[in-house]
């Protein structure tokens, strides 16, 4: 799993390495930055069909595989830390809180003073980017999903698409390992993932996948055509 993020955790330690040295004025040239990087290196950011504050969002990753993967404690660092990742530590504090049993509309409104999509998505991300990463277990994520979406029913339909997307990711993610390699692998995981997440209404197509698949992972598409491809092959979710 380390090997597919391989070239993410390369640009994060260049990255660091220069933050740490004073290299960057703000935030937003942090993000031009990344860009940078991310476009010389030919790689996205982690997203589905969405490229808005992609670069921007991708801070999340940056500021994980700092805290978490090369060991730098924001107390520590604290003037980098409070100077460029200011709203992913906010964001950190969110997601502890309400795991450990606070409720969630009244953390986003203490913490950020809103409970914006924007902002609720935000603190979801940084747990999928966690899971993925390998910093935390899905069950983490799982529990998160749960109490938003029973603290903030308004955002239900928007949690239902981001479970979709998020068993497309995963899907993608395995194609990728070759943990999946034929329709009949990827209509077993999808299933397994859907009533994980509870979301077996949620189960996205395989255009969600080879999206993914293609532009955030890189996979030349035959490759993922070869895998897609139907052979009268479907699991029934029920």
């Amino acid at each position: 799993m380390q090997n597919l993020y391989r070239r993410r955790i390369e640009i994060a330690q260049k990255i660091w390495s220069r933050l740490l040295q004073g290299y960057y004025k703000d935030r937003k040239e942090l993000i031009r930055v990344v860009e940078r990087e991310y476009k010389n290196a030919e790689i996205e950011p982690i997203r589905g069909r969405s490229k808005i504050k992609q670069y921007e969002k991708e801070l999340t990753t940056l500021y994980l595989l700092g805290k978490y993967g090369l060991g730098l404690s924001p107390e520590e660092y604290s003037k980098v830390f409070d100077k460029f990742f200011r709203m992913e530590m906010l964001c950190e504090k969110a997601y502890r809180d309400i795991l450990t049993g606070k409720q969630p509309s009244e953390v986003f409104h203490e913490i950020f003073g809103t409970t914006s999509e924007d902002i609720v998505f935000r603190v979801i991300r940084l747990a999928y980017i966690m899971v993925l990463l390998g910093f935390e277990g899905e069950e983490t994520l799982i529990q998160l999903l749960d109490r938003i979406n029973e603290s903030l029913p308004e955002l239900s339909e928007r949690i239902k698409r981001f479970k979709k997307f998020y068993v497309a990711l995963r899907i993608a993610e395995a194609i990728a390992t070759r943990k999946v390699r034929n329709r009949l692998e990827k209509e077993a995981l999808k299933h397994a993932l859907c009533l994980r997440l509870k979301a077996e209404k949620s189960a996205p197509s395989d255009d969600e996948i080879r999206l993914i698949a293609t532009e955030v992972y890189g996979l030349p598409e035959y490759l993922v055509n070869d895998v897609l491809k139907a052979k009268n092959i479907e699991l029934t979710l029920e």
